[in-house]
């Protein structure tokens, strides 16, 4: 595990990318392609970025870790609360097929 020191992570798989706050909400996410419009983009404004996230209820005390598995885009986030805790792992996808990386 390697913990990184920003407020976000980064996921993506070389089409799209991700920034996932450290509350599991999905700050940032452009969609099907880096030049592509943001289907999450509460980064750049608040009211119209949507939010997509998997957070304790709102008035529930919480603390959280972020992570990235050791040598890996995979991101893991963990929440602990009174009610017991939880992780929740992003990552991006790429694939041999065809003798190339596919990018689903």
């Amino acid at each position: 595990m390697s913990k990184h020191t920003y407020d976000m992570g980064l996921v993506g798989n070389c089409a799209y990318l991700a920034l996932i706050k450290q509350d599991t909400s999905v700050s940032w996410l452009c969609w099907p392609r880096f030049d592509s419009s943001f289907v999450f983009g509460p980064l750049l404004d608040t009211r119209k970025g949507g939010e997509f996230s998997i957070k304790p209820a709102e008035d529930a005390d919480y603390r959280t870790r972020q992570y990235y598995l050791e040598n890996t885009n995979v991101l893991c986030t963990e929440i602990e609360n009174a009610e017991g805790r939880y992780r929740v792992t992003d990552f991006a996808p790429r694939f041999a097929q065809y003798d190339r990386h596919y990018k689903p």
